[in-house]
């Protein structure tokens, strides 16, 4: 097996993605990509063992890339190459500004030109271990391996995005941030009042995780008990098949994934913010930046005391929050015990 070259265009890296995203249906194709695998592993010198970890790389890079897609109507993001300047457009004023005078005034200016902004990155990094008896006898599906990989970069990404989010939209007052002072219980007022202003711009969607979004539900006229007393029949549908009401006051509803780091009990992501997104604007417009700085990286080693085989993956990632005046996104805390 000594004369297998992956590449990132090679169909093992095309399987092993669809395999990871239960796109694949091809049987037999994932059966020959998971015996590639255990081929190289069964004749482990260090080119075979460089191949898996390149495989493992690829793969990642094929998911990453994809991997904050539903944010793009709300973030400007950029994937650049290692060591290249991630430099964001940004407005300078209001933009162009018409104003009604006597006849013969002198307009005045209204400065419509860009600044470049550029953000920083830092490091995501994973270190996965493996037996390499486990590589040999096929008993590391290497779909699954790299399916907790890809879930754990996503984690690691979108709790940045969130902390950018919160620590920018924190220092702003209503509309752009708003809170609901008794627990567990949304201010309809409050966020009605920032939807609109955020609906104005565009069409708003709400993010936010499955607990906070689910105190959208009494709003919509559901009462959170036995007795469902929902004013459409299409929502009371929509909420046992999905679990959550998926429009509010005509704003679309989605929750972020979230999940629990090892050995702990609370959620990666806070529980308690839903954040006012709106679309149909253009790149420049938008306040969330966001950067992924090269391919991921695979480095390879195998100790031979325990003869672990180890992997380490790392990919350069930056979010910031950038606007030159009014930020065009928004947040609303509800408040915890």
């Amino acid at each position: 097996m000594s004369n297998i070259h992956v590449t990132p265009d090679s169909e093992l890296i095309r399987v092993l993605a669809d395999d990871v995203n239960h796109a694949c249906t091809d049987g037999m194709k994932i059966q020959e990509a998971n015996e590639i695998i255990r081929q190289l592993a069964e004749d482990p010198n260090p080119q075979n063992l460089h191949e898996i970890a390149q495989t493992i790389a690829y793969t990642l890079t094929d998911l990453q890339q994809k991997s904050l897609n539903f944010l793009s109507t709300v973030a400007d993001q950029k994937t650049i190459g290692y060591g290249d300047k991630a430099a964001f457009k940004v407005k300078n004023s209001k933009g162009i500004r018409a104003v009604i005078q006597a006849k013969g005034s002198t307009t005045p200016r209204s400065f419509a030109g860009e600044r470049e902004v550029l953000v920083g990155t830092e490091e995501i990094s994973a270190r996965p271990a493996i037996p390499i008896m486990d590589l040999r006898t096929g008993r590391v599906n290497m779909a699954d391996l790299i399916r907790e990989a890809n879930h754990q970069f996503d984690l690691i990404k979108l709790a940045k995005v969130e902390s950018v989010l919160q620590d920018a939209i924190d220092a702003y007052s209503s509309p752009f941030y708003g809170e609901s002072a008794t627990v567990g219980v949304i201010n309809q007022q409050v966020l009605n009042n920032q939807l609109n202003y955020f609906r104005r711009i565009g069409p708003v969607s709400i993010l936010g995780d499955i607990s906070a979004v689910n105190l959208l539900t009494p709003l919509q006229g559901m009462a959170m008990n036995s007795t469902l007393n929902m004013y459409s029949g299409n929502a009371i549908d929509e909420f046992h098949r999905s679990g959550f009401i998926g429009n509010y006051n005509g704003c679309a509803v989605s929750v972020l994934e979230n999940a629990y780091d090892v050995g702990k009990t609370d959620p990666i992501l806070k529980t308690n913010w839903l954040y006012l997104l709106p679309g149909g604007m253009s790149a420049e417009s938008k306040n969330l930046k966001i950067v992924n700085e090269g391919p991921v990286n695979a480095f390879s080693a195998q100790d031979i005391n325990d003869m672990i085989y180890e992997v380490r993956l790392d990919q350069w990632f930056g979010a910031a929050f950038v606007t030159a005046h009014e930020p065009t996104m928004g947040a609303h805390k509800i408040a915890t015990a």
